[in-house]
């Protein structure tokens, strides 16, 4: 991951790399994502349709965000839920993280919220991390992730079979906003990508004008690592991502349409065209399309995206760095 934030190339849409969301597509039959519309006009809780309860009529602000978790661990069983903050964003802003699975007890008694509030490792149980909101302008993932925590544990506390089967079998870590200060300063339809203007001034970088996405050590550099105290954003994730087992991550960005899967850097850092295998090649290929399948639009493999129109990605998925290399991403 990228230790420059004017690395990207210029004017490249954010690219939307549903990295092995199978969590996501555990939630979706390929019947139902070909009507999806249909779908969110029917679906329903034990209190209403959502649309009565007006949870999908706004995005979440600060104060909101931390509710709407709070109400989501709360949609679930007793010792479900975790939620917690794995530090804070350049302008003070928590970075909210809810942990679901079975079997967690309840929550420490002081009602501490840092990093150690999320309670102990399960042996035996795969944990799997979401992030969404990266860029702060990218706003949809964050809302994404918030109504995949409610489902799973609203779903888990009705006894849906896959929900159950689920969360007693893996440890979900869902983190709708890395970049909340970013989000709190977008504007729907400001889709400059901070091309213009002071550093900052742009929802797509964090408070100090860095890119977020672009501000990790670069995995085939032998240099000194990036200085990280401009994005405590980054070094929280990279803290918390140290103290865990990852097997299976996600990172949701907004953009264009298609599973990107790594490496999305090469040794040589050629812009495009490079493709850059992990040793784990076959299996990512294998998520993706998993994903990209059943997707109405990905699956076709030509999103149409503004500016890009004749960008096709076959199957729906690309390999990251083939697309365009992005250094340490």
């Amino acid at each position: 991951m990228a230790s420059g934030w004017d690395a990207r190339p210029p004017r490249r849409p954010g690219r939307l790399p549903l990295l092995l969301c199978l969590l996501l597509l555990l939630l979706q039959s390929p019947a139902r994502a070909a009507h999806i519309k249909k779908a969110e006009a029917t679906t329903t809780t034990s209190s209403g349709t959502e649309a009565e309860q007006g949870h999908f009529d706004r995005y979440y602000h600060e104060e909101e965000l931390g509710s709407a978790l709070r109400e989501a661990a709360a949609a679930g069983p007793p010792g479900l839920a975790r939620l917690f903050s794995i530090g804070r964003s350049v302008e003070g802003r928590p970075l909210w993280v809810l942990r679901l699975t079975a079997g967690l007890g309840p929550p420490p008694p002081d009602g501490d919220a840092g990093p150690d509030a999320a309670g102990p490792l399960l042996p035996g149980r795969p944990q799997v991390k979401l992030v969404g909101n990266m860029h702060g302008d990218e706003t949809v993932s964050r809302q994404v992730l918030v109504y995949l925590a409610r489902e799973l544990a609203a779903g888990y506390r009705r006894g849906d079979p896959r929900l159950v089967r689920l969360l007693n079998t893996t440890d979900v870590y869902v983190l709708p906003s890395l970049n909340p200060d970013g989000f709190e300063r977008a504007r729907e339809g400001d889709c400059g990508l901070g091309d213009s203007g002071p550093p900052g001034a742009s929802g797509r970088d964090n408070s100090r004008g860095r890119d977020l996405n672009r501000s990790f050590p670069d995995q085939f550099s032998s240099g000194e690592p990036p200085a990280l105290d401009d994005v405590p954003e980054v070094r929280a994730l990279i803290d918390w991502i140290r103290r865990n087992k990852f097997v299976l991550s996600g990172n949701l960005h907004g953009g264009s349409v298609v599973a990107s899967y790594p490496f999305d850097d090469s040794p040589e850092h050629k812009a495009t065209g490079i493709y850059s295998k992990t040793s784990d090649d076959e299996v990512f290929k294998y998520l993706a399309k998993a994903y990209a399948s059943n997707h109405p639009i990905m699956k076709t493999g030509t999103p149409h995206c503004p500016g890009d129109e004749d960008e096709t990605f076959k199957d729906g998925i690309t390999n990251g760095a083939h697309w365009y290399d992005v250094e340490g991403m």
